[in-house]
């Protein structure tokens, strides 16, 4: 379905929803019928699967056919099985694989915890309210609310947009912002000139919106590439084809000194070919480094652990070395390294500092000037600013008080609300933030007689 191409009317009646959203019931009979609003992760990664990948090195394999060959010798005349010397080699392989297996499980486990502590939401519309849902539970046809800062939880289509921008950098690879209206556009438009269509895994950058979802899950654009990706081979790390590639060149070594030794045997002496044989076998054993595989799970797991020790969780042991040549780090940590929690700690106001008690959503604090208790009275033209440019809400969910918006927007409602100022008041127009103008600003007309200090 080319979604841009229709008009809001349209896409509403294709989608069977309004602009107030679905209702309960049948949101879950959609989440039933199309699943939830997830990107199919790959092959899941089997504890069986991360012990047998311990094995897959050439090294290994050099290790396993010396403890062949130990054994394999005493059925030759004249020789008895090496049986201690093969138990040790395969014990050395066994405890390596052990090892490695432990390291990288435990990594795995983390990082599934981590996912779980990093699972977005949307505020959505449900039978006419607006409430706060995780993101996997979206399906189409419900309408969805958009502020800055936002990461567009599926691929929807317009109703309203207020100076919002986005960056799609993800599906098309533009890195510019792009402006978005609600008007219909040409149906063989290409994705990056879709301006009424929001993606998932984008991100609003500017303004606001509402938007009705016409597809998730694995239905989406990201969808679509994350099943090209599914295809595409997992390439080795620097440092495996490092090892591999020494591996192979001890092997070689072996083969060209055990042909080099056996050929003086055969041409120069009158050893029979029987010694010969035992010879080879004896080299090919003793040259083989043993000891080698284990130094380097041992070297690479002492790496990962002093990571842990900074807080930087690695999934495999292979690219601790990777690791290791990088310089510099850059990563956005709002709301992936953190709780995406704020909360107002100083207000500078009349030419003060003033400093603020309590932490998190909980409007439970005071106001301090130079350590002291002030009237919270003495704020409240500021705080009042930052209460009615405000686009979070304060929302009752399950029961339980709450705020939903924007992470810095609802800490600035829980200032106010540790004044006892909780603005009712009609928005008349307004000019959203931007990064240019960096402010918001918002003409407001007072619901109630209560006297506002502005």
């Amino acid at each position: 379905m080319n979604w841009h191409s229709l008009s809001i009317d349209q896409t509403l009646k294709e989608l069977k929803t309004r602009a107030e959203g679905l209702s309960g019931v049948e949101a879950q009979r959609r989440l039933a019928e199309h699943g939830p609003n997830e990107i199919r992760k790959g092959r899941e990664i089997s504890p069986l699967r991360i012990f047998l990948a311990q094995f897959n090195d050439f090294l290994i394999y050099l290790l396993l056919a010396a403890a062949v060959l130990s054994v394999a010798v005493g059925f030759l005349p004249g020789s008895e099985p090496e049986y201690t010397e093969a138990a040790l080699i395969l014990l050395i392989v066994l405890a390596n694989g052990i090892f490695g297996f432990v390291q990288d499980y435990r990594a795995e486990k983390a990082m599934q915890s981590l996912r779980k502590l990093a699972t977005p939401e949307a505020r959505v519309l449900r039978d006419g309210k607006k409430v706060t849902l995780r993101a996997a539970e979206l399906v189409p046809g419900d309408v969805i609310l958009i502020g800055q800062g936002n990461r567009i939880p599926a691929d929807a289509r317009l109703l309203e947009a207020h100076s919002l921008e986005t960056t799609e950098a993800s599906p098309t690879g533009e890195s510019a912002t792009v402006a978005k209206q609600r008007a219909p556009v040409d149906e063989d438009a290409p994705l990056a000139q879709r301006s009424n269509m929001v993606f998932m895994n984008t991100d609003a950058v500017r303004g606001r919106a509402k938007a009705v979802v016409v597809a998730t899950g694995m239905d989406t654009e990201v969808g679509a590439i994350a099943a090209e990706i599914e295809r595409a081979e997992q390439p080795r790390t620097p440092f495996q084809e490092e090892v591999d590639r020494l591996g192979k060149q001890i092997g070689y070594g072996i083969l060209g000194l055990i042909g080099a030794v056996a050929s003086v045997q055969y041409f120069f002496t009158e050893t029979g070919l029987l010694t010969i044989i035992l010879v080879a076998v004896t080299l090919a054993v003793a040259a083989v480094p043993e000891g080698l595989p284990a130094v380097v799970t041992l070297a690479l797991a002492l790496g990962s652990q002093r990571m842990i020790r900074q807080n930087a969780l690695v999934r495999r042991l292979s690219v601790v070395e990777s690791l290791g040549s990088v310089d510099a780090i850059l990563t956005d940590k709002t709301g992936t390294l953190t709780e995406n929690q704020m909360t107002v700690k100083r207000l500078y106001f009349s030419s003060r500092v003033y400093e603020v008690t309590g932490e998190g959503t909980k409007p439970e604090g005071d106001f301090r000037l130079d350590g002291k208790p002030v009237p919270a009275e003495a704020l409240e033209p500021l705080l009042v600013c930052g209460a009615v440019a405000n686009d979070a809400e304060r929302s009752e969910e399950s029961g339980k008080a709450g705020y939903s918006g924007d992470p810095t927007e609802v800490a600035l409602l829980v200032a106010a609300a540790k004044a006892g100022i909780d603005p009712e008041a009609e928005r008349l127009h307004e000019v959203p933030f931007s990064s240019e103008r960096k402010r918001m600003t918002v003409i407001a007309k007072k619901k109630s007689s209560r006297r506002w200090p502005i």
